[in-house]
């Protein structure tokens, strides 16, 4: 028999709440549930101490935009936009509300006038993407005036639920937000959502 909160949950839905662990990661590894640690943060593709700085000083924008996120597609039970269904994952049902960061990466992506994505490689801009026969790549000079360089945030969220009574890691939530220029507005999209525990 479904628990009187699980079936509350499904009719009003809970408000997103960060935990916030104070264990720190020495390590910067992955964290989990059990590990109950503070975020991994990953600095990437070269980015400087202190673009990193003033990135991270927008952090409480950075939570508020992914809580919006969490709340229309994942607890607000009359969005239209709810990723929830019955017999599916996830279920608004087993989701406490509950979330914790579990990495933070910092990096750089530079993209060309369509949008596609080039890497560094060998001294030079590369696009790499398969033609449906064979690996075809295209490549560019590192100082191209067709690349844009963005400014990339990747986001892994950790979203707890209760399935049997007993709050753990229930689906993790990968966000994505790129932007030109420090100060720039910030919106995340969703990169993927999936199963943990």
């Amino acid at each position: 028999m479904e628990s009187l909160e699980h079936l509350q949950r499904q009719e009003t839905g809970v408000h997103p709440h960060q935990i916030i662990f104070e264990k720190e990661n020495t390590n910067n590894t992955y964290i989990s549930w059990k590990d109950q640690m503070k975020p991994r943060i990953r600095l990437k593709d070269g980015i400087t101490q202190e673009e990193y700085q003033s990135i991270a000083s927008r952090w409480d924008e950075i939570l508020s935009l992914a809580e919006e996120i969490i709340w229309r597609y994942y607890l607000d039970p009359k969005s239209e936009d709810l990723m929830s269904e019955a017999d599916s994952f996830p279920d608004i049902r087993y989701l406490t509300g509950n979330y914790y960061v579990g990495t933070v990466s910092y990096g750089y992506v530079r993209r060309d006038k369509k949008c596609r994505p080039y890497q560094i490689k060998d001294g030079r801009l590369r696009h790499k993407y398969h033609n449906g026969q064979e690996w075809v790549s295209e490549w560019l000079p590192l100082d191209s005036p067709e690349i844009i360089r963005y400014y990339r945030i990747v986001l892994t969220l950790h979203l707890t639920g209760d399935e049997d009574g007993t709050e753990k890691d229930y689906m993790g939530l990968d966000l994505i937000a790129e932007f030109v220029d420090l100060d720039d507005p910030m919106e995340f999209e969703i990169l993927s959502h999936d199963v943990i525990g």
